[in-house]
């Protein structure tokens, strides 16, 4: 069936909302119609020459200026102050993301450190094993430090060379993972934030996962009043070649208050725990190996390969009596879920 053709009296009040408003979004509102049905009643009144923005002329001739590109500037301007403002709620929002946790039942959270599951080296056998412990065991929550995938870029890309597995390949391997774990926290490091905006680590988690780049702070809440505060990033600023957890410290003496500081990225493991007399409670320093069991990198500069600490478990006891009992951290994760299975069945 032929379109109904439009009427003069139709177009003409096309034109006159579309000056007395500024944008085809605005006029359409007022009109009470769909912004496409308005964009085709005004580009047929175009087409009529019935609009006229205005003219330009010199001492020779004029021509017939064009409608605007783009919204009128005070409608961008309100735009931008609108954007910023949910902007800037989101990044406050963050300052100490909440989990709500249904049950004063003790909870794990295996912390998975770099995986990157498309190098030659990464250790399958280990992360799998660690993958069905999430799987299997109630009140084991996956959890994620960053460097999924090698994802190399720009002069990195060469390194391509160097491994079995394609970019497709290792954004499946990617994939799977997420959905394996089915994480709590998923933080994403140097190599997964080299891909940019539309990072497709965004939507393969679900909402009740916690994702941001680099790092989170969470405060996990049990319905009896106990809270347990993970500050956990890709990695903290400071470096020691003596001490591993150099960063860790700084962040627990100056930076923020938490039960667990935890990351990954430098390829090899830690565990301290301190007492933070002024907070009244007791919290472990933790660094997470990964799974890349070897590299040309470490090679080169004479880095030792540590064979353990690929994954850190932190155990949380909202029912612990004593603040040294609230939390503990294992590097044998397979003991760790060992002693959370007992804490569940008490």
């Amino acid at each position: 069936m032929a379109p109904k053709p439009m009427s003069d009296d139709l177009l003409t009040q096309t034109v006159a909302m579309m000056k007395a408003h500024g944008s085809q979004k605005a006029a359409a509102e007022a009109l009470g119609v769909s912004r496409s049905t308005f964009r085709g009643r005004f580009r047929r009144a175009v087409e009529k020459g019935l609009w006229n923005e205005g003219t330009a002329e010199t001492e020779t001739y004029s021509r017939a200026l064009l409608p605007p590109s783009d919204e009128p500037i005070e409608t961008i301007v309100e735009q931008l102050t609108s954007r910023f403002e949910k902007r800037k709620q989101h990044i406050d929002a963050k300052a100490w993301q909440r989990i709500r946790m249904k049950s004063d039942e003790p909870i794990g959270l295996l912390w998975f450190g770099d995986p990157h599951l498309d190098d030659n080296f990464c250790d399958w056998p280990t992360l799998r094993r660690h993958v069905e412990l999430v799987q299997e065991n109630d009140g084991v929550y996956g959890c994620g430090l960053g460097d999924y995938q090698n994802n190399w870029v720009g002069r990195l890309s060469r390194l391509y060379a160097e491994q079995d597995t394609s970019h497709e390949t290792a954004w499946r391997l990617v994939e799977w993972f997420v959905k394996a774990i089915n994480p709590l926290i998923l933080i994403g490091g140097n190599h997964d934030m080299w891909t940019g905006s539309g990072d497709p680590l965004k939507w393969m988690t679900e909402p009740h996962s916690i994702n941001e780049d680099w790092a989170a702070k969470v405060a996990i809440k049990f319905p009896n009043g106990q809270e347990c505060k993970v500050h956990a990033a890709h990695d903290m600023p400071g470096h020691s070649q003596w001490n591993p957890l150099h960063g860790q410290k700084k962040m627990a003496m100056f930076k923020s208050n938490a039960h667990l500081y935890i990351a990954g990225h430098k390829h090899n493991w830690e565990l301290a725990q301190m007492e933070q007399v002024d907070e009244g409670h007791v919290s472990w320093l933790a660094r997470a190996r990964g799974y890349k069991s070897s590299d040309t990198y470490a090679l080169v500069r004479g880095y030792d390969e540590q064979n353990y600490g690929q994954a850190i478990l932190q155990v949380i006891n909202p029912k612990a009596e004593s603040p040294e009992g609230f939390s503990h951290c294992f590097v044998d994760v397979e003991t760790g879920v060992e002693f959370l299975n007992f804490l569940r069945s008490k």
